[in-house]
This record gives structure tokens, sequence and C-alpha cells, in this order.
């Protein structure tokens, strides 16, 4: 090699060197952010037992209040920090553990799962509604540290710190390092997780379980303070979606160790930060060369902790083998009541259905006959979205499974609408088929990888499906459209039908409804046949459904495939609907978390269920919060009580909290047993034929002979109140040893009386 030749490698070796050095400090300090994040989560998880989904909705309300005190009031930092982080953040963990979740500590994982999503949608905007807290784009809290964002210190002479990544750094370490000594080291971190594995062997041990816990919620909520404070000066604008979505990215390092190992969680983190930052330094000096690396680049980069996540959850066997344990006293504790769509009297239902089916008919003809623009809008909205929250009643309230990627397979079916439409002419009708299909094809091969995973893990696999598919294929131009796609938008024709011109918003109600009745129809036969009842096998018990033949994989990817096939046809239909994608605000990972928290809050085992949740979904916010159903009683706009319109955010507070009682009554506020009204009960009554009073019989009488009937006219001279006495027992005389009389023969030697035919109960009916 000439000596210009090595010149230039050694020169080369050294530049890459120094970037792969530079980019591995710069690397560190987003990678103490996840970690800090992760290792409030995994503190949740070991002390709590707990998939705290509303950990990113804890540190937001830390971070707002922390800019209402620091930048609103002008409150010095000491103060600030000291109201968001240690009073605000540990009284929100005693609130959730005193008044939720230690109720439910003994519930399912799955259903805490639950509950904790309807947290993590309700507590941010009922922050922003009980503290009047609205977001300033691109005003954010300045850090903890004076000047933290302009001074920098420079260690090595190839990366510079500011004060505000030092801090996190410095934090995230002695975090760690605390937590490991608390649970190593000190008797209160083993009471923390014995609770968590027994709370009721932990009690009898001497060790009072509800403070531990109360304890063990509001340190975690403290981290959650912490590191909400931290984080809130890397954002532009503070929104608890970008919370969220920083909670799903920590989620990937809290998952390398299982939520359990805290310095796994804090290697993970690190890792992801350093991994993205070697990217981000590499790869533009590859695109020089080479044009097919700069797409690469582009979605690359915002993947990595998506598919990190992804790949842990299936790929890690202990994970796949991982089954959730209860506590082995937990047989002490009262059986669960009965689900109420399993008491449900058949008369009652069918006489509830044709109520309901009367009550629709006239809403239809109603909005048919005299609705305006906005309710025929509302009213097609509701009847679509019930499509799509069918798909949820197949996947969660049949299969068992949750899945929080139900907006992700809707999108796909939008977008192959739009890209079947816009790029080859092809029929809307034809494409939104076709956009199901597909969304189909990808639920099938989603499942794949994930259909042999239990519990938390599902929603785990599916939240990171959602998440990559919303960071990195929706800016595909092959999908959402790319650069072409932010000029000119997703636009969607409406179709014609013969005659009927689905540009009119009422056809296209007309239309959309004979889908939903459709759609509805399948979903029913599929509950009532043999996929269903293959289902209710397996959400009963795996291993009892296996051991008679039944496969727990292919029935959950056929219950992946119709889900998503379901999903995707009502996406399309939204996109026809509003002429347009609309992705940001229809499809995107948080509003599907929501359409989960409603779905399951009101019933996700019935399709009726579903059909009342797109309704209070779509049209919950005129109907009740804008006043209008006052406005139809009093016949009066202006009678409106002053208080109205109530803020659209009451929405999302009221379902998600909502939620919580999905570990009590999984079947649904909708199915949950109460008291029939009474005219129905009366046409029940009226419909049941009567029954005969049970006669009395004399024990030891013939066959053929009856006892007679009590003479209850009271003797002359007998007041009627002494005649309802009961009389008193007549002394007999017990037979004598060996008396072999018939009677005393059959009766063991004293005399009884005839059992009498229990009465007839009537179930209790939601």
């Amino acid at each position: 090699m000439s000596p210009s030749r090595r010149a230039a490698a050694d020169l080369n070796q050294t530049s890459v060197s120094h970037d792969f050095f530079q980019a591995l400090l710069q690397g560190v300090p987003p990678g103490a952010v996840y970690a800090l994040v992760a290792l409030g989560f995994v503190l949740t998880y070991k002390t709590s037992g707990v998939f705290n989904l509303a950990f990113g909705a804890q540190a937001y309300v830390s971070a707002a209040m922390y800019f209402k005190a620091r930048v609103i009031w002008e409150w010095p930092t000491v103060p600030s920090v000291i109201l968001a982080v240690f009073v605000m953040a540990p009284l929100i963990g005693l609130i959730l553990e005193r008044l939720i979740f230690r109720p439910l500590r003994t519930a399912p994982a799955v259903a805490r799962l639950v509950v904790a999503a309807g947290l993590a949608v309700a507590i941010p905007y009922l922050f922003d509604i009980l503290a009047d807290f609205t977001a300033v784009a691109g005003v954010t809290p300045v850090g903890v540290v004076p000047d933290g964002a302009n001074v920098f210190y420079d260690p090595f002479g190839v990366y510079a710190y500011s004060r505000n990544e030092l801090v996190s750094m410095g934090v995230a370490l002695v975090a760690m390092a605390g937590l490991v000594a608390l649970f190593r080291f000190s008797a209160i971190g083993v009471r923390m997780r014995a609770v968590v594995e027994s709370p009721k062997m932990t009690e009898l041990n001497g060790i009072p379980a509800d403070r531990v816990s109360a304890l063990s919620w509001a340190l975690s909520s403290l981290f959650a303070g912490v590191a909400g404070v931290l984080i809130a000066p890397r954002f532009n604008t503070l929104a608890a979606a970008d919370f969220f979505s920083l909670m799903v990215v920590a989620i990937a390092a809290a998952a390398v160790g299982r939520l359990t190992s805290l310095p796994k969680a804090m290697a993970g983190g690190l890792l992801l930060g350093i991994i993205i930052a070697q990217l981000n330094t590499f790869l533009p000096r590859w695109s020089d060369d080479h044009a097919w690396v700069s797409t690469i680049q582009d979605n690359l980069t915002p993947s990595v902790p998506f598919v990190v996540l992804f790949g842990v959850v299936v790929l890690v066997p202990s994970i796949r083998r991982s089954r959730e344990t209860g506590d082995p006293l937990a047989g002490v504790e009262p059986p669960p009541p009965s689900l109420g769509g399993e008491v449900r009297d058949p008369r009652r239902a069918l006489i509830t259905r044709l109520i309901g089916f009367a009550a629709l008919g006239v809403v239809a003809i109603v909005v048919l006959a005299r609705g305006d623009q906005l309710w025929v809008f509302l009213v097609t909205q509701a009847v679509v979205i019930g499509i799509i929250f069918l798909s949820i009643t197949v996947i969660t309230g049949m299969a068992g499974q949750i899945s929080l990627c139900q907006g992700t397979f809707a999108a796909i079916g939008a977008f192959t609408v739009f890209q079947l439409v816009d790029r080859y002419n092809l029929s809307v009708l034809m494409a939104a088929l076709i956009g199901a299909a597909v969304a189909a094809v990808v639920g099938a091969v989603l499942s794949l990888p994930i259909r042999k995973l239990g519990g938390i893990w599902t929603a785990i696999a599916t939240l990171a499906f959602a998440y990559f598919f919303d960071a990195v294929l929706v800016k595909l131009s092959w999908i959402g459209g790319g650069d072409s796609a932010l000029l000119q938008g997703t636009a969607v024709p409406r179709p014609v039908i013969g005659p009927w011109d689905l540009a009119d918003d009422k056809y296209y109600l007309v239309f959309a409804s004979v889908i939903l009745i459709v759609v509805a129809m399948v979903v029913l036969q599929l509950r009532k046949g043999t996929f269903g009842r293959t289902l209710v096998a397996l959400r009963g018990s795996e291993v009892g459904a296996e051991s008679i033949g039944i496969s727990a994989g292919r029935a959950r990817l056929v219950a992946f495939a119709v889900s998503a096939f379901i999903a995707g046809l009502g996406g399309a239909l939204l996109a026809i609907q509003q002429e347009n994608v609309n992705y940001g605000t229809n499809f995107v990972p948080f509003t599907a978390l929501f359409w989960v928290v409603i779905v399951v809050t009101l019933g996700s085992r019935t399709v009726r269920g579903a059909l009342n949740a797109a309704a209070s979904f779509a049209v919950f916010d005129q109907l009740i919060l804008k006043g209008t159903v006052f406005a139809w009683i009093l016949r009066s706009p202006t009678a409106i009580p002053d208080f109205f319109p109530i803020s659209g955010k009451w929405v999302y507070v009221l379902f998600g909290l909502a939620a919580i009682q999905f570990a009590r009554h999984p079947e649904g506020l909708v199915e949950r047993p109460a008291s029939m009204p009474k005219f129905i009960t009366k046409l029940v009554a009226l419909a049941r034929p009567a029954t005969p009073a049970a006669v009395p019989v004399a024990v030891g009488a013939g066959a053929a002979g009856s006892a007679p009937e009590p003479d209850t006219t009271p003797p002359t001279g007998t007041s009627a109140k002494a005649a309802a006495q009961p009389a008193a027992p007549v002394a007999t005389a017990e037979p004598a040893a060996g008396d072999g009389s018939p009677k005393a023969a059959a009766n063991g030697g004293s005399e009884r009386p005839a059992a009498s035919s229990p009465a007839r109960t009537e179930d209790a009916v939601s």
C-alpha cells in the first residue's frame, strides 16, 4: 500500500473511532432519560404487580404542575419541585393505591392492565380540568438547575454535556443504586416484594400489607414525578400523548429485564440511547455513497425502541413461557359474582332487544327525516365506529386477548382505500374490501409470533406494533402517502351504487347501517358457533382446552385475522365517510387505547356493548356535554343552564375512570346485573305461564289420598289476629322402642313435614 493510501486509511479509521466515541457519549443523556423512566416502571411492577400504563400520565401531571408553579405562578425552583415531586406525585400514588388498586390486589393481571389503561387516559385530562391547565405550544418549563440548557461541560474533549443532561444522568445512576440497595439490603424492600406475591401470607407474619402497599405506590409515584420534571424541558410542548410515547420507549428498556431487574432496565435504557445515536451518526455518512441508505435512516432510527420491545417480548424464551401466578391464599376470597350475560332470563332478554331495536328504529327515522347535517354526520360516525368496535368484541370479548393495535388495523384499511383509489383508480367499495383483507393478513401475520404469549405480554407486543406503524410505516409513500400526503392530503371519494350517490350523507348513513347489521350478525353467529365456543374454552382454561384437542395458536390466529378484517373494514368506511384518512385524528395509538377502554367499560363480550360504546364515543360530547339533550327537554336552546357547554375532556375522564369496574365486572356496564324496569318485569310476568301452587301432602297417607285443606276460618270468639298466629305444637307420644308403625319407620322415629317445592326465583338481568 502506498504511503498516501495508508495515511488516508489511518485518517479514516481515526475519524470512525472519533465519531463512534462521540456518538457513544451523545447517546448517554437520552439513554439516561429512558433508563430513569424504565426504573420507575420496574419499581411500580416490582412493588405492586401492576403493569402501570398510567406511569406516563403520572409523570405528565408532575411536569404540568411544575410548569404551572414555575412559569405561570412564577414560583422559585425549590418550592415548585417540592410541590410537583414531593407533594403531588406521592399523593396521586396514595390515592390510586387506596381507592383503586387495593381492592384489585387479587384481580388478574389483565384486569389491572385495563384499569391502568383507563387511568392513563383519564388522569391527564382530569388534571387539566381541575387545575385549569392548558399547554402552550413552544413553551416548556426550565430545568431544575440554573442555566441548565445553556451551560456545557466537555470532560473528554469530544462531546459537551449540558447541566440538564448531567443532572438526568446523575439522578438515574443514584436512583438505580438506591433501589438496588433498597430491595437487596433493607427489610422494607423485602416486604414490598412479599406483599406483591401474597398479601395475606404477609399479614399472617404480622406485616401490615396495606401500609407497605401504600408506601410502594407513593415511592413509585415519586419516581414518576422526578422523571416528569426532569424530562419536561426536552419537549417542545407539554402533551400527555408525548409522555405516553416516552413511556412506551421506556417499556422496551424495562422489558430487557422482564420488568423485574433494575440493573438490566438501566442498561437497556442506556443501550437504546447509544444505538440510536450511533445510527444517527453513521447512516448519514453511508448515505453519501449509497442513496438507498437515506430511506433506511429516516425510518430505522425512530423504529429502534419498538423493534427492540417487540423482539424482546417475542424472542426471549422466559417471557414466552411465562404465565400469571396468583396468591397461594387467594382461595380464601369469596368467589367473584357471575357474569351478567350468563344469568339473563331469555324472555327478559328478548323484550329488552325488541325495545332496543324499536328505539334504534325511532332514532333512524328521526335522523333521516328531520336530522340536520351535524346529527347525520354524528350518527353515521357512530355506526362506522361501531363496526371498528366489533373487532374489539372479537379479540377481547371472545378471545380474551387485549390488543392495543386495533387502530392500526383500521388505519391499514383506510390507507389501502386511499392508495388503490389514488394510484389505480379502483372502485372505492372494492378497495374497501381489499383493505379489510390486507388488514386481516397483517393481523394473521402479527399473531404468529405472539400467539404463545399470554396476559400483559400480548398487550405489550401489540402496543409496540402500533407505535412501530405510527413512527415508521405511516411515513412511507406506499402506505401513508409520504411527503405528497402532507401537501395534498389523503382524499378518499364517496362511491356511487346504481341510482344512489353516497355523497349524500343520508344515503351513506343507510349504507353504513346495512354494513353494521351484517357485521353484527356475523359476530353473533361466530359467538354462538364452534369458533366462539372454542374461544370461550381457551379463555376459561387453555390447558384444559388443549387437552381435548383445541389448538390455542390456531384459534388465536383466526381471532386476530377476523378482528383485523372487521377493523380494517370499519377504518375504510370511516375514511370514506370523512372523505379523508385523517390518520392523526382517527387512528393514532393513544386514540386506539381509548377505544379499548370505552369498549371494555361498557361491555366487550356482547354486540350491544360495542354499539353502546360507539354511540357514546360519537355523540356523548354533543348530546350531553354541550347540553343538547336539555335543549330538547326544555324545548328551548336558550333555557340551557349556564354551565353548559362542558369541556369535551370529560368524555375521556368519565369513561377512563369507569374502566375501574372492569376488574370486578368484566362483562361491562351494559351487561352488569341490575334490576329491570318495572314495566319490563310486568311484561315478563304476563308472558310467563302460571305455575300451580304446591299442595302439601301428608306423610304416610295413601297413594290416592291427600290431606284436606286446613280450615282457615277463625272460631267464634277468636280475633283475626289470634287466628293468624301459628298454632302451638301438639305434644304426641313418641313410639316406644321397637314400634313398627309405618310412620315411625319412614321417618326414622320422628314425624317430619313434607318438603315443599322451592319457589321460582327470577334471574338477575342487565
